[in-house]
């Protein structure tokens, strides 16, 4: 049996709901509920004075049946209270003067209609079984998904795509452990397998022990070569799905947070959208476990950024 959607729901719901208490969401819940007391007795003493002359008194059953539910009323406000400012799983903006979306959204990266951008090393090595290409990266889930058992295939076709487009090595070393072609950071390859569209990007550096590195440089040229590539290379759809690049991987500084690089990915997807748009809407989509690391506050903070930027 597979449970691996009851957990999804389960993570979804304990984020929304249990996660992330302050003082300020604890005083924003206590304001709602309140609100809601003072609306209901406004609205109860407005009944009471319409209807204070009937037989019985409808005024004095509604006052009794308060009283005897007044535990349930209570708790049934206070859990609508905590709805409202529940933690959303999704935040979505169309911009002004503009027909580009910004999403950013707790979501299966590869259960997303449109094109998914998938990071992997500049030497596309593409075998799991050598431990170059760690399983629960995107990168692995993508090969386990897809690939499963048809790496040499994928491999063909990648060598195949890019030098169908144009695209050469920059330099090649027997010492590497995998693959020996290496090429430019931000080098993306097309594949369209299982009726979908992947855009497989370099992002990292192999290095002869087979670990990968990253710099911060490479995340802006990255996400510049790849922009840049899909209006040029690429296949037009609507949406372009792209996860936060380059976390799980502990060579990079602290400064740059999950969130920090979400804002790099819009930023530069905006900048570019300037000068060439190539898709109507962006879903940087975020993996449901990192929770503890999103604050949608502050994503607001950048959509309003964004806004300003794009009409200034």
């Amino acid at each position: 049996m597979d449970f691996e959607p009851l957990k999804r729901f389960w993570t979804r719901l304990r984020y929304a709901f249990f996660h992330g208490y302050n003082k300020e969401r604890i005083f924003s819940i206590l304001f709602i509920f309140f609100g809601i007391v003072g609306f209901l007795w406004t609205l109860i003493e407005c009944f009471s004075w319409l209807f204070q002359n009937t037989k019985p008194s409808l005024p004095d059953q509604l006052r009794d049946f308060i009283n005897d539910h007044l535990k349930l009323i209570g708790t049934l406000i206070l859990l609508v209270s905590i709805y409202m400012k529940r933690k959303r799983i999704k935040l979505s903006q169309t911009f002004t003067n503009t027909d580009l979306t910004l999403t950013v959204e707790f979501c299966d990266l590869f259960n997303q209609k449109g094109a998914i951008v998938i990071p992997v090393m500049d030497t596309f090595d593409m075998d799991t079984t050598n431990n170059l290409v760690n399983p629960r990266t995107v990168h692995g889930q993508f090969l386990s998904k897809y690939y499963p058992n048809n790496i040499p295939a994928l491999n063909l076709e990648i060598t195949h795509t890019l030098s169908s487009i144009g695209v050469q090595p920059i330099s090649n070393e027997p010492t590497l452990k995998g693959k020996k072609d290496r090429y430019d950071i931000g080098t993306t390859c097309p594949v369209q397998t299982h009726n979908k569209y992947f855009y497989l990007s370099a992002l990292t550096f192999m290095k002869d022990t087979g670990n990968v590195d990253i710099q911060p440089h490479f995340i802006n040229q990255f996400l510049s070569a790849l922009w840049n590539f899909i209006p040029n290379h690429g296949v037009y759809y609507d949406t372009v799905n792209i996860p936060v690049i380059g976390t799980g991987i502990n060579r990079l500084p602290a400064s740059y947070t999950r969130d920090f690089i979400l804002r790099e990915i819009a930023h530069s997807f905006f900048l570019i959208s300037k000068q060439q748009t190539f898709c109507k809407t962006l879903r940087i989509c975020l993996h449901i476990n990192d929770y503890k690391h999103y604050d949608f506050d502050d994503v607001k903070v950048i959509f309003s950024h964004i806004d300003k930027y794009l009409n200034r």
